[in-house]
């Protein structure tokens, strides 16, 4: 037998009960149960922890040190664990939160002093994952990530134990720099894009998205396309301000950069594809973390700008 906090509780309840029968009966034991556990940690220990008569039973001198041993050691455990039960359940402590390659930086940094004044007590970290199962693992308390949508279309596969809350539902736009344009050329229906140099995002999941769907007034236009060039995440906008091609993204991965002209949205009277969200993935705890909680609330009030009908 190995020492356990339920031994340690035993053997102090009969030495406070001054009596096996007592101890038992306050444990709802039976009393050769608590004979028993007291006996093994004494073969465990290799003392007598108790003198033993036919009218009574004391402690011997190492069952006194052994008694002090014990209350500290459950005192500093339930100490410990009131600790963490306060860190966890109060508004203070260590927040990690995971950013999946597709979510633009600026966008959760420009929202975080707001956060931190109100919450001063809660420590941010902002980790960089590249894979969603951290989240399941524990690495992180959230993960904010665009919806996964398989190369052909539809979601994958939620990973089971979370709660997925709905943060930004944008348009999708089809943008490019003007450096770009005015060396190819502006396309102005969806079949154009097979002479320019069209940009595919890779996925957390590793699909490559190179079939873009538009549809206008019920004609629906699949343009599949061999890319040169694929990247991940925000470096989908980098190439684009670079002027390495034609690029399709959420349009408040872009916003900024359309309303300074820094690019160009082109087949705007095309609808281009289903929207994925923007959404925060947190393991399923009853009740939520009220760390996890606080911040998800406040993405979803300051991302409410960036909700957009889809076209």
């Amino acid at each position: 037998m190995t020492l356990s906090t339920r031994s340690m509780k035993v053997f102090i309840r009969t030495v406070e009960d001054k009596s096996f029968a007592a101890a038992a009966r306050a444990l709802l034991l039976d009393p050769a149960a608590v004979s028993r556990t007291i006996r093994s940690l004494e073969d465990e220990l290799g003392v007598l922890l108790f003198s033993r008569s036919t009218r009574v039973s004391k402690l011997t001198s190492e069952g006194k040190k052994f008694y002090r041993d014990c209350q500290q050691i459950l005192q500093r455990l339930d100490a410990a664990a009131q600790r963490f039960r306060n860190d966890v359940n109060d508004l203070r402590g260590e927040l990690r939160i995971g950013l999946a390659p597709t979510i633009p930086r600026r966008m959760v940094t420009a929202v975080l002093p707001q956060f931190q004044r109100q919450y001063p007590q809660i420590e941010l970290q902002l980790l960089s994952i590249t894979d969603p199962l951290e989240i399941a693992d524990g690495n992180i308390d959230l993960l904010l990530r665009t919806r996964a949508l398989r190369k052909r279309g539809g979601a994958h596969k939620d990973l089971s134990g979370l709660v997925m809350r709905k943060l930004i539902q944008s348009r999708i736009v089809v943008c490019a720099s003007p450096a770009y344009l005015r060396k190819a050329g502006t396309p102005l229906t969806p079949n154009d894009l097979a002479r320019h140099a069209c940009v595919a995002l890779v996925t957390l999941e590793r699909d490559v998205q190179n079939e873009w769907p538009f549809s206008k007034a019920g004609v629906v236009q699949k343009v599949k396309f061999s890319p040169k060039l694929l990247v991940q995440g925000e470096a989908l906008r980098e190439v684009a301000l670079a002027g390495c091609g034609i690029i399709r993204l959420l349009a408040c991965h872009v916003q900024d950069e359309l309303l300074s002209g820094d690019l160009v949205q082109i087949l705007t009277d095309w609808n281009c594809g289903s929207s994925p969200a923007i959404v925060a993935l947190y393991r399923n705890a009853k009740p939520t973390r009220p760390r996890v909680s606080a911040f998800v609330q406040h993405l979803v009030q300051a991302f409410r700008p960036y909700n957009v009908e889809t076209a």
